[in-house]
């Protein structure tokens, strides 16, 4: 029996076509799930099988579903070949990605995935950069990738100027992310209005935050609350914390 012909069964022949759709538009939410499509039918190897050939030959999209499939199978030093190849062709993704799997060539990889436009890329080289003390170009990387609407960057920048005590900078930005659903900018937000004193603005941005899962925005909203004599609804956030652990 032909590798085709194996993966024809259950729903291989719908999940090969999606999964090199998913890849070449590095969609990152699409490619995983028909990998775990392929793996609970059994047909992951099939499917490597299937896309090697074109792979090795250079088709981009095939390369990416190896990458996909390698990381399915646990096979990550695969995986990592494969983005190196992907990386070779100029893809910004397979450099992003390179950046995460080896961190000792992170700064490598990420810097030159952002120059491509690649905007997580921007935000990770910045978040690089800032802990080696290069706060200045890290912060233009942040920018860069706050002018994409990446609420992560803008929470990033928030952060900078906080440590810069550039507070309404800070806040500004923070604001920039919560507005645009970041739970993080949110968070940070009810934080710093915590601290400035200002209770009904800190109490909203904090359940917001809360609303979404953020323990941290629990626990200082719970605090709040006892602050404010509402001891229960503090505990209701304690019980509600606790329970999502």
């Amino acid at each position: 029996m032909s590798v085709d012909d194996r993966l024809s069964e259950g729903i291989g022949p719908a999940a090969v076509i999606a999964l090199k759709q998913a890849a070449a538009e590095d969609d990152t939410d699409a490619a995983p799930a028909w990998c775990a499509r392929l793996a609970r039918f059994g047909l992951v190897e099939e499917a490597r099988d299937h896309f090697r050939p074109v792979a090795e030959d250079g088709d981009l999209a095939s390369v990416k579903c190896m990458v996909w499939l390698a990381w399915e199978a646990g096979r990550d030093g695969d995986a990592v070949t494969w983005l190196g190849r992907a990386a070779q062709d100029g893809d910004p993704w397979a450099m992003y990605e390179l950046g995460l799997s080896l961190p000792e060539e992170a700064e490598r990889w990420y810097r030159r995935a952002a120059e491509a436009g690649h905007v997580p890329a921007m935000n990770n080289l910045g978040s690089v950069l800032s802990r080696t003390s290069l706060r200045e170009e890290a912060m233009d990387w942040y920018r860069r990738a706050t002018e994409a609407g990446f609420d992560i960057a803008m929470n990033n920048l928030a952060i900078q100027y906080v440590l810069q005590g550039s507070h309404a900078d800070a806040e500004r930005w923070f604001r920039e992310a919560a507005t645009a659903g970041g739970i993080d900018g949110m968070a940070n937000l009810g934080r710093l209005k915590l601290e400035a004193d200002d209770l009904p603005e800190a109490e909203s941005w904090l359940t917001a935050a809360a609303e979404k899962g953020h323990a941290g925005a629990a626990e200082l909203l719970a605090g709040l609350l006892t602050r404010t004599g509402r001891a229960d609804e503090a505990e209701t956030w304690r019980a509600r914390t606790a329970a999502r652990q």
